[in-house]
């Protein structure tokens, strides 16, 4: 219900800006969970629909599962991650722009292993990071993008997100 209420706010942001940008991303990203005994890399599509104005972009992100990983028979998968993230641009006009980013994230991460009933539990943070971009010079509406982010932060558990992927502006 709470992905809900984001939508709407994030909609109304979109609607009230008639000259902003819209943009859909499309990536797969590698989510990286780090503990002190155990690191895990499961794979997810990440899709994100947002709005660019002159230095700033503010981007819905959704990611889903698309493979788990398994270490020693556990079995970690990431089913869906829900983002807002706010990405500032301080050199707009270079050919090759950086993001600094900051938002907010709700993890779900799935465990399993054999014997023992599966665990699922959900992560709430504030995220940061750095992104990048490069426009093709043949189709300037469309960009190459990078992203390495912070999801969550706590003191025995980082999540992490590292995306590549290809982000069009209608």
């Amino acid at each position: 219900m709470k992905v809900f209420k984001y939508l709407l706010f994030f909609s109304l942001f979109v609607s009230s800006l008639a000259n902003a940008d819209v943009f859909l991303e499309l990536s797969p990203a590698q989510i990286n969970i780090d503990t002190p005994s155990l690191t895990s890399r499961p794979f997810v599509a990440d899709i994100r629909l947002g709005y660019a104005e002159y230095n700033q972009q503010f981007e819905l992100a959704f990611m889903s599962h698309i493979k788990d990983d398994n270490e020693n028979s556990l079995s970690i998968e990431v089913p869906a991650v829900f983002s807002f993230f706010y990405h500032y641009l301080p050199n707009p006009q270079t050919s090759l722009k950086y993001h600094l980013i900051i938002g907010a994230s709700y993890i779900e991460v799935d465990t399993s292993y054999p014997q023992v009933s599966n665990s699922s539990d959900n992560f709430y943070g504030v995220s940061y990071g750095i992104g990048f971009e490069e426009s093709f010079k043949s189709a300037p509406q469309v960009k190459l993008s990078f992203d390495v982010i912070q999801l969550y932060r706590g003191d025995q558990l980082n999540i992490n997100a590292v995306s590549l992927g290809v982000h069009y502006e209608f």
